[in-house]
């Protein structure tokens, strides 16, 4: 449990505390960088000292340490670097998103360097050798002619829908505010011929309240307040469910029968990022999906779309 728990932390560091999320706070001070590089790369952060831990870091990303510069410069370029608070282009996790979308069409979950492995294994049969950099550009240039992957800058525009799947059953018996709400984009989403969203990215979101079954026939609900999903390029982008979105949920019902596909509709609660879902002992299951919609206009360098591949990528 906790090394999930790491996992959420630095992954949520990695990933979230983009330019945009610098605005609206401090940004995250040596330490919490290092934690969030070593969280993305590995699933956990180390406990030895500052500079040790930046070595090793060099080390396996670029295959020796900068011994030329102070630690905290190090540390905070290699942050930008795997994490893409510069807008995510040209950045290790954008470059590994690339490359994951474009050959099992949606983003895997987990530590970048299993990401990598798992990649290699698919397309050469076996993990390769070398730095963590020249593994990833040897995917990239395997799965994207020309050995880069195409990014153009697009505005996401507000109130787009986008599906997203529950990867973890949400039960009014045993919710409590504050519990992590489990969800994960559904369907690839573009921008014109643009990739901003990816099938598999992770979201985030949480129980804000709970009330169990009362008498007189009155149901349990759970407030559902959904945070953001994760753009291509690592940078947060803020969702709800508002009108838009619950009509989508139910047409999908409606053409598709209400027990096909597992399809919910939850409905505002008032507060932009509120959804409500009520009923007697009421579970959404693992695998349902509905719609949410995005809160306001956002750039995301998005990745090109391609129709040709490289060695046997798929589109």
């Amino acid at each position: 449990m906790k090394k999930l728990v790491s996992l959420i932390v630095g992954l949520a560091l990695c990933l979230g505390l983009t330019s945009f999320a610098f605005a609206e706070g401090p940004a995250p001070v040596a330490s919490e960088q290092l934690d969030a590089i070593e969280t993305a790369l590995y699933g956990t952060h180390q406990s030895s000292s500052m500079m040790e831990r930046m070595e090793s870091l060099e080390d396996d990303i670029y295959g020796a340490p900068d011994s030329g510069r102070n630690i905290l410069d190090r540390i905070q370029s290699t942050y930008e670097y795997i994490c893409g608070t510069n807008g995510g282009n040209g950045s290790f996790l954008q470059k590994l998103n690339g490359a994951d979308a474009r050959l099992n069409a949606r983003v895997t979950a987990g530590p970048a360097k299993t990401r990598i492995e798992e990649l290699e294994n698919t397309l050469f049969g076996q993990i390769q050798g070398g730095t963590l950099n020249q593994r990833l550009e040897r995917l990239v240039a395997t799965t994207y002619n020309g050995g880069k992957v195409p990014v153009e800058a697009v505005v996401l525009p507000k109130d787009s829908l986008v599906k997203i799947e529950f990867t973890a059953p949400l039960s009014s018996k045993t919710a409590q505010p504050g519990d992590p709400v489990k969800f994960r984009v559904a369907d690839n989403l573009y921008v014109n011929d643009v990739l901003v969203l990816s099938k598999g990215a992770d979201g985030v979101g949480e129980v804000s309240k709970v009330v169990q079954p009362r008498s007189f026939g009155r149901d349990a609900r759970i407030d559902v307040k959904f945070s953001h999903v994760f753009a291509v390029d690592g940078s947060k982008v803020p969702i709800y469910i508002g009108k838009l979105a619950q009509q989508e949920a139910k047409t999908a019902i409606g053409a598709a029968g209400a027990t096909i596909g597992g399809m919910v509709v939850l409905g505002p609660i008032g507060a932009v990022g509120g959804a409500f879902v009520t009923g007697k002992s009421k579970t959404i299951e693992t695998g349902s999906t509905t719609y949410v919609q995005v809160v306001e206009d956002q750039k995301i360098s998005g990745i090109v779309y391609q129709e040709t591949t490289a060695a046997g990528a798929q589109s």
